[in-house]
């Protein structure tokens, strides 16, 4: 039980400070002064920060299949924009790549 502590303290940092940085625009005070557009840019900024991260997999992970990957981004931007919200867009995206790669 013990070999296994040295690989879980440096995953255990990374998670606190990975939730450190993406929680201090929800949580900073002075955001409430600054005008309401970069208020807004500043607390969108580590969701935001992932697209570089999560769209070249997406295109990537099937190469003879890309336009899956990137119809299932285009329908969870439209309905994530219409409906504001995360879970149905996130799972009809899910399903429309799933289709196209059948």
């Amino acid at each position: 039980m013990n070999a296994n502590i040295p690989f879980l303290v440096p995953i255990l940092l990374s998670a606190v400070a990975t939730f450190i940085v993406k929680a201090i625009p929800y949580y900073a005070s002075f955001l409430d002064k600054l005008p309401p557009f970069i208020s807004k840019c500043l607390r969108l900024l580590p969701i935001a920060a992932l697209g570089p991260l999560v769209f070249p997999g997406v295109i990537l992970d099937f190469p003879s299949h890309w336009y899956a990957g990137l119809a299932g981004i285009l329908v969870a931007g439209f309905i994530a924009y219409r409906k504001r919200g995360i879970i149905f867009p996130i799972l009809l995206s899910i399903v429309v790549t799933y289709l196209m790669l059948l």
